[in-house]
């Protein structure tokens, strides 16, 4: 692959005219052992003659995700069909610029992680030196360092922004970016300003009970914007509280008690998740009061004859004709992929003049996320990496941590997040957790993309020491 030099370029964003630069970056991250070991390629957007301003390096998750998702949906260049719940799924497709973006107060750094879009593992043979939790975040500080470093940005304020398990990538990092003698074996040049997590998956290996009772509050919000619900409030976020609300009382005990649950309360719990999430009492029992997901997703609108999406529950599909596949079948990411993975490789050659001799690799599930060690050969992931953001926050008493989640995400949902930092030991003054009205990806639709872009520049623009302001809710 052939990178190009760098591309001026001119755009309205936050409602200020900005002149800015973009430049396909190539670098090589040594491996374990101190030799080269895989080449890095992002793409950088700055501002020219700006040395002191932000930069927030963003990055996806899978693990085996390039930066596709973000790069098309909060860069100067978004994917032209966002803002619809039926998007274009066949070419030609195309891209806008994206007056969201918050170029005007932060550079970006788009990065794809070894495997995914043109970034590779250079020798087969040490990729268990990239494709692990903590290999992985030492990795990325090692590409953020020699960004920085390669562009004269050592002074900069600089935060992360990961989305899905990017936020797990984000929290190691932010975790390791002392470093030390008995994590990276030596201290580390970066100082971080913030840590942004996007649709984050923090909590992994819940009881089957409490992954229940944290998913609710979710399954609510679908139904209300479905308009499933018996008596369906005015306020989705009304509607969520009172799932919540439950959720965490009656329901938690209710599934506590389990075969001793005398039928007059299972009658009484059907009965009130009826009113919360939509689906019949009988059905409701039928299922021993646990409705997965996966299962209410198929359940919600069956007299339809149609299934919800789990990456973002207002999207729908046919129920017939689903080949069973997680992501390909998703009503959600089943419709907006095309539009995501068929403009990302045509804006880079043709907008940014690359030359490539490699496919870019959207996500790679059967070379690396088949293949991530989540620790000691793990492949499952387990744990709660809200405790890595704990570490980071003890470390660092400027550090910032906002979280975007959106509503209709069914993936990692707003239950599992709040529990996630609540089993922390974090202060919760020291996190600010924003909901939008969205899935998985909250800059789909203009609406919450309008509101995540004004919770972002608050962060980033915040002097060092102070709260950053309150945007939204």
């Amino acid at each position: 692959m052939t990178t190009p030099g760098t591309t001026p370029r001119e755009a309205v964003f936050g409602g200020l005219d900005v002149k800015y630069e973009a430049r396909v970056d190539e670098l090589v991250v040594p491996d374990l052992s101190g030799e080269p070991g895989a080449r890095y390629v992002c793409t950088s957007y700055t501002v020219p003659g700006a040395s002191e301003r932000p930069v927030i390096f963003a990055f996806n998750g899978g693990p085996g995700s390039s930066s596709v998702w973000l790069h098309l949906g909060i860069g100067p260049r978004r994917v032209a069909d966002a803002d619809l719940l039926q998007p274009r799924m066949a070419p030609p497709f195309g891209l806008v610029d994206n007056p969201d973006c918050v170029l005007d107060c932060a550079d970006l750094v788009f990065i794809d992680p070894p495997g995914t879009g043109f970034s590779r593992v250079l020798n087969d043979e040490r990729q268990a030196d990239f494709y692990g939790v903590v290999p992985d975040a030492i990795a990325t500080m090692r590409f953020i360092t020699q960004w920085s470093r390669r562009n004269g940005r050592e002074n900069s304020p600089k935060f992360l922004l990961g989305e899905s398990y990017g936020a797990v990538r984000a929290a190691t990092v932010a975790k390791l970016s002392a470093g030390g003698p008995t994590t990276t074996g030596r201290l580390e040049p970066l100082a971080l300003n913030g840590v942004i997590l996007m649709g984050p998956a923090l909590q992994f290996g819940n009881g089957a009970n409490l992954a229940h009772v944290t998913t609710l509050p979710s399954l609510a919000a679908t139904a209300w914007y479905h308009d499933r619900l018996p008596d369906r409030p005015a306020d989705v976020r009304e509607h969520v509280e009172a799932a919540s609300r439950f959720a965490g009382e009656d329901y938690l005990t209710a599934l506590f008690a389990g075969s001793r649950l005398d039928r007059r309360r299972r009658e009484a719990v059907a009965a009130r998740l009826h009113e919360l999430i939509g689906l019949a009492p009988e059905v409701i029992a039928e299922h021993d009061l646990r409705l997965t997901p996966q299962r209410f997703a198929s359940l919600l609108l069956r007299d339809r004859g149609e299934q919800v999406g789990m990456y973002d529950s207002r999207y729908r599909l046919p129920l017939a004709g689903a080949g069973g596949d997680p992501v390909g079948d998703d009503p959600a990411m089943g419709q907006y992929v095309p539009s995501f993975a068929g403009a990302i490789d045509g804006y880079l050659r043709e907008e940014l003049g690359v030359e490539r001799d490699d496919d870019y690799r959207t996500i790679e599930f059967a070379r690396v996320f088949f293949r991530w060690d989540y620790g000691d050969g793990a492949r499952l992931p387990a744990g709660n990496y809200a405790a890595d953001l704990a570490v980071a926050l003890r470390r660092n008493r400027d550090l910032r941590v906002l979280l975007c989640v959106g509503m209709y995400d069914l993936v990692t949902t707003l239950g599992e997040t709040n529990y996630a930092l609540a089993q922390a030991p974090i202060d919760p003054e020291r996190v600010s957790v924003r909901t939008y009205e969205s899935g998985h990806m909250p800059y789909l639709g203009r609406e919450s993309r309008e509101r995540l872009a004004a919770d972002l520049r608050a962060v980033v623009t915040a002097p060092t020491g102070e709260e950053p302001p309150c945007v939204s809710q």
